[in-house]
């Protein structure tokens, strides 16, 4: 019986090897069935319009009409699981917990299903259709069952990604057909666009990734192709498509008919990114578990997870926040290929996430994350019961950089100097100085944000109102009216000790919301 990480090796070398996702889905259901040992297994694909979802490819079914199910979106286990939750039932047919299709409850009765269990196939952030096992007995899945299944969806996503995408191909292919008909001038630039979609195909069945893909299609039309992350600038002129995966394909090319592909180039390299990252993702699978367990609540001497990483000495975590989904994803790999098993690294709420051993691991952390843009919290952990409080000040210290602007380092303790209380040393104290010194305009209204801002921005800025009116975008004169309203409601604040302490609490003021706790991570 193959195992879960078999069916995922399998059915990564089929999506290598086979040209016909058909087979590669129809394959992937027999492989499920096989390994959770159920009599039957199906993949549903959604159909948004008619709101169903159709059971297209399956192995172990009896009647043609089981195999031709159409189930609204919402309803039964199959619809529930394509609406986006995973669903059981023990036995189907009399459980008055789901909300049944008569004539699909025909169907279900002639095949004589019982028990049924089902979950989401996603891609790009969308259901787009359910992965189903059931048996012909009543009785409940075991939750090892259950996580092969969703783990199996994993690699689903991308197998459905590439037939879908070979079905719009097709699509398109018959509308430029019957188009160029009527049209014989539109003729070159459809063969450019099949020529260019059988190349990609290839490329993509010969296991090529999504950086060689781009090679092959810059060579197809005589330009450049390359992947936009972040801020990065565009090139003038150049024609770009929003990815799936995160990012912007950029495509510029001399020839008039390139313009034309470049929605066939973003459709293949998004296919080649999400399917790098369901890999990716299954690969780390216990990973990603690892860290969560590390990093979780719970007393110490119940915690029976260790990270396993060589050496001895304390541990450091880093926690980096990456806007860009893409480039966070880069990151993560940059990290994973240069420190390999000597780092635990993963993905914690929209944070790369790693945990090192020695300064020399994390300088090579810093390495890593520094050509992606980042704002970052460093800090140490003497041994392994101590991750948790030092990942809650990793995440910290990176949120309190981004307030603080301080971007592309990994910040630490020491680095947030005489405001570091403000965000965990003596919150009480942070209080009070805030009311001393704040007390007008340290309400919650429009109008005293704006002050506090407006002041924060005077003392960072040395006292240049031509500076804070840039940075704001109003008026000089609007930031020096601004500027007389504090004068009356902060006798002093520009002058002496009374500057010092005002801009400190502007600071905490600023801060204290990053201390406060995000929720747990489980």
């Amino acid at each position: 019986m193959e195992g879960p990480r078999d069916v995922v090796r399998a059915v990564a070398q089929d999506l290598s090897v086979l040209p016909d996702s058909e087979r590669v889905l129809t394959g992937l259901a027999r492989r499920v069935r096989a390994a959770i040992g159920s009599d039957l297994a199906y993949l549903s694909l959604n159909d948004p319009d008619s709101q169903e979802t159709r059971i297209r490819f399956s192995d172990g079914i009896r009647t043609p009409a089981y195999a031709a199910i159409r189930m609204p979106i919402g309803t039964g286990v199959l619809g529930m699981a394509a609406a986006g939750v995973t669903t059981e039932s023990a036995d189907y047919l009399p459980d008055l917990a789901r909300l049944h299709v008569d004539a699909v409850d025909a169907t279900v009765k002639a095949e004589g299903v019982r028990a049924i269990l089902a979950t989401a196939i996603r891609t790009g952030g969308e259901v787009i259709g359910a992965l189903t096992v059931a048996n012909r007995a009543p009785g409940g899945f075991s939750p090892a069952q259950r996580a092969q299944l969703e783990e199996a969806a994993l690699i689903a996503s991308a197998a459905v990604a590439i037939y879908l995408l070979k079905e719009e191909r097709d699509h398109l292919r018959r509308a430029q057909e019957r188009q160029s008909e009527r049209h014989d001038a539109q003729t070159s630039a459809w063969r450019a666009e099949l020529a260019l979609s059988n190349r990609l195909s290839r490329a993509l069945a010969e296991g090529m990734d999504s950086d060689q893909i781009m090679s092959v299609a810059a060579d197809q039309i005589a330009g450049d192709v390359r992947l936009v992350t972040g801020d990065a600038p565009m090139t003038d002129g150049a024609r770009t498509v929003p990815l799936d995966a995160g990012g912007v394909l950029e495509v510029s090319s001399p020839r008039p008919e390139a313009q034309a592909l470049t929605d066939v180039i973003g459709s293949f390299v998004s296919t080649s990114l999400l399917y790098e990252q369901a890999i990716e993702d299954a690969r780390h699978l216990r990973e990603a578990e690892l860290v969560e367990r590390l990093i979780g609540p719970g007393r110490p001497d119940d915690r029976a997870a260790r990270s396993g990483l060589p050496g001895d000495g304390p541990l450091d975590v880093v926690v980096a926040e990456i806007d860009d989904p893409l480039r966070r994803r880069r990151a993560l790999a940059d990290v994973r290929r240069v420190l390999g098993d000597h780092a635990l690294a993963t993905i914690v709420r929209g944070s790369v996430l790693t945990v090192t051993r020695g300064a020399r691991a994390r300088s090579r952390v810093a390495e890593s994350l520094r050509p992606h843009r980042h704002f970052g919290g460093t800090a140490s952990a003497s041994d392994d019961t101590c991750l948790p409080d030092a990942y809650g000040e990793a995440d910290l210290l990176a949120r309190a950089s981004r307030r603080l602007n301080r971007g592309d380092r990994l910040t630490t303790w020491d680095d947030l100097g005489v405001v570091a209380y403000a965000v965990g040393g003596a919150p009480p104290d942070a209080d009070r100085l805030i009311r001393s010194r704040l007390g007008p305009i340290s309400g919650p209204s429009t109008r005293d944000a704006v002050l506090r801002d407006t002041a924060l921005r005077y003392l960072d800025a040395q006292g240049a109102v031509s500076t804070v009116a840039r940075d704001l975008g109003v008026h000089e004169n609007t930031v020096r009216q601004r500027l007389s309203r504090l004068d009356q409601l902060l006798s002093g604040w520009r002058d002496g000790p009374e500057r010092l302490d005002v801009h400190v609490a502007l600071r905490a003021y600023d801060l204290i919301a990053v201390s406060e706790p995000r929720p747990s991570t489980t």
